[in-house]
């Protein structure tokens, strides 16, 4: 079961939407493009607010210390393999979150 943490964006009367006009709400899946097509993902944090889901306290503490997610943005993990995962030591290793803009490559999969 997912824990919701942090300021609730309706309390606040804050809304993060998609493009369509849609409300984003944490824990929606959602579907992004990859370069090998579209990949899926689960919102567990709104730029908004920071609202968040129960994620890993690592991680979110370097978001909130360094400021790192925009307003505008949400927080995505990957539910499948991650589409950009990779063995080459020449380049940085990646994490099961990526940062995305809530704009219209970003659609609530149905």
């Amino acid at each position: 079961m997912a824990v919701v943490v942090g300021r609730s964006t309706r309390s606040l009367g804050i809304t993060m939407n998609y493009h369509d006009g849609s409300p984003a709400q944490l824990g929606d899946i959602v579907r992004v493009p990859v370069p090998a097509g579209t990949a899926k993902g689960r919102i567990v944090m709104l730029g908004a607010t920071y609202e968040h889901l129960d994620i890993d306290p690592a991680f979110l503490s370097w978001v909130k210390s360094d400021k790192v997610l925009n307003p505008n943005s949400i927080v995505i993990e990957w539910l499948d393999t991650n589409p950009f995962a990779h063995n080459d030591p020449q380049y940085a290793p990646v994490g099961n979150f990526m940062f995305s803009p809530l704009d219209e490559s970003v659609e609530r999969d149905a």
